[in-house]
């Protein structure tokens, strides 16, 4: 059974992350991964990665491993105590690329509960892991990046052949993972780029915090709250280059005022240099 212990971090390890996370903030470097990613225990994503599964047998294994997955997502998120606001606007949204900011290793699993467990997502090529851990994601919607054409060739493939299964596509589009992080971070356009391509909406998703009152070595737990907003569809009257850039603002925008509602204050940023906030 899994422990609430899962969730804490080293108190020493957590506090340096943190500084590291206000010094980014200062300089302006939002879209920065201060996690040390590595290759170690991961898979090559290469040419013959599998991104579209079809077949009986890989039917099946999907099956398997997605009710794996369903049960860990469920014990994830009574761990954090996870409350999902917005249900509605989930209404009449099939094909779609999901945004959401990137907090935690286990944000996903909280997307998952407030989305439907059989979403896809897209993450850096070193989370293909070796071992049963990799095995489920492969098997329940993981679409890796690459830095070769190759790859990117059948990645982008399938992000047509899903979409238009009606299936919805988690991207993160601040990029880098930031721990406990309350504010929205500047986005990339690669999320807005797939929607317009593909006439989908973006639904965008927001994951604030809530104190458990569960505190080790000065670091307490953080319960989250998944808020599903309004989706954001294009508009006909743009181009494409300007439908990314309005669904960009647009997204930014639902955040910020997600964001200052929960928390009661206007956000605000240590950046001196704000041409780095590229909003």
């Amino acid at each position: 059974m899994l422990s609430v212990d899962i969730l804490k971090e080293d108190p020493n390890e957590y506090k340096k992350y943190m500084t590291i996370q206000e010094q980014f903030e200062r300089e302006g470097n939002f879209n920065t991964d201060i996690n040390e990613n590595s290759y170690d225990g991961t898979l090559p994503v290469t040419e013959d990665f599998e991104f579209i599964k079809k077949g009986i047998k890989n039917a099946f294994k999907h099956a398997i491993y997605s009710t794996a997955m369903r049960i860990y997502t469920n014990k994830i998120c009574k761990l954090l105590k996870v409350e999902i606001k917005g249900k509605e606007n989930l209404k009449g949204v099939k094909s779609a690329i999901i945004t959401c900011n990137h907090i935690s290793k286990f944000d996903s699993f909280t997307i998952r509960k407030a989305v439907g467990i059989n979403i896809m997502f897209v993450a850096a090529d070193y989370n293909n892991w070796a071992g049963k851990m990799g095995e489920t994601a492969r098997y329940t919607g993981y679409l890796p990046l690459s830095n070769k054409y190759s790859v990117m060739k059948k990645f982008n493939q399938a992000v047509e052949y899903y979409l238009n299964k009606g299936k919805k596509i988690l991207i993160y589009p601040e990029q880098a993972m930031w721990r406990d992080y309350e504010k929205p971070r500047p986005m990339k356009d690669g999320a807005f780029h797939y929607a317009v391509k593909h006439n989908v909406p973006i639904l965008p998703l927001f994951i604030t915090f809530r104190n458990s009152g569960i505190v080790e070595n000065g670091v307490e737990l953080k319960y989250y709250t998944v808020n599903i907003l309004k989706p954001i569809y294009k508009q006909a009257k743009l181009t494409d280059k300007e439908n990314i850039e309005y669904m960009r603002k647009t997204n930014y925008t639902c955040w910020k005022e997600c964001y200052e509602s929960t928390y009661q204050k206007s956000l605000t940023y240590t950046t001196l240099d704000k041409s780095k906030i590229n909003i």
